[in-house]
């Protein structure tokens, strides 16, 4: 006990001579020992914690910066999606407008009547070839109607009904068109088959005709189903059947079933147009 009091009061002397000391030193304008002690102790510890505290900072700073970015990514993806999207759009109304263009250019070397039609559907697949457009029998379009496009002769009406119908490409197997090839030195007259293939045979031509690659092919006529002189295709190959001695083509058709959107069907065929003219059937 005695020596717990002599501690207590050893360290209470010690304290009040440190204390005196520490006033002497302030009013004289120093600095105690003790007080640069304690000041070198703290001077890491300030250095550290304000070390951590700005790298706090910044990593902080550095994750808003992030999700801002993050943010103005998603609304630059959001926006370039959105001017792909109008570009494309207005690619296909700029398509679709020369098309037209195209189309008003033909109207008037079609004799009869027809109607203005937009395809809404393609089946390109090997032996079909055929398209669904937007026309039917309200608007007096029937199957057997042929149907054209601004670069030339699409095909016939196969079904219709009351808002659509289906045609079939001359591409497709089993339609045939009456057809002439302007070489220049003489027109030889066949038949343009379709094989379910991209290509077209021209077929029947006589082994005299003079047929050449790069030939003009376009619509005789003949049998009132199909216009005269709308464009077909062109020539590509030439050879002669030995087995039913006829000279046969092969023709590249000008119009591409992927590039249809707008078409020409007629509601009155060139035969039928001829007898209402007439008054009796054209032979």
């Amino acid at each position: 006990m005695r020596r717990h009091l002599w501690t207590v009061g050893i360290l209470a002397i010690l304290g009040l001579m440190l204390g005196i000391y520490h006033n002497r030193q302030l009013q004289q304008g120093g600095v105690d020992p003790l007080t640069m002690f304690v000041r070198t102790l703290l001077l890491p510890l300030q250095s550290g914690v304000h070390t951590v505290s700005e790298g706090l900072g910044n990593y902080c700073s550095t994750l808003v910066s992030a999700h801002q970015a993050l943010e103005q990514k998603s609304t630059l993806q959001e926006e370039n999606a959105r001017l792909r999207a109008q570009v494309a759009q207005m690619s296909e109304l700029t398509k679709e407008l020369e098309e037209m263009r195209a189309l008003l250019k033909v109207r008037p070397q079609l004799p009869g009547e027809w109607v203005g039609a937009r395809v809404i559907a393609r089946y390109p697949q090997p032996h079909q070839m055929t398209l669904i457009i937007d026309r039917g029998t309200r608007d007096r379009v029937l199957p057997g109607m042929p149907v054209v496009a601004g670069k030339g002769l699409v095909g016939v009406v196969a079904q219709a009904d009351a808002g659509s119908a289906l045609a079939r490409m001359l591409s497709a197997p089993q339609v045939a068109v009456s057809a002439k090839v302007l070489n220049a030195q003489k027109v030889s007259y066949g038949v343009c088959e379709g094989k379910g293939e991209p290509s077209l045979l021209l077929n029947l031509l006589p082994l005299d005709a003079p047929v050449a690659e790069g030939d003009q092919v376009v619509s005789a006529g003949l049998g009132g189903k199909y216009p005269p002189n709308v464009p077909i295709g062109v020539v590509e190959r030439v050879w002669v059947d030995s087995q039913y001695s006829v000279k046969k083509a092969l023709i590249r058709p000008h119009v591409d079933l992927y590039e249809l959107d707008v078409v020409l069907v007629a509601t009155k065929s060139p035969a039928e147009q001829s007898t209402s003219k007439t008054g009796r059937k054209r032979p």
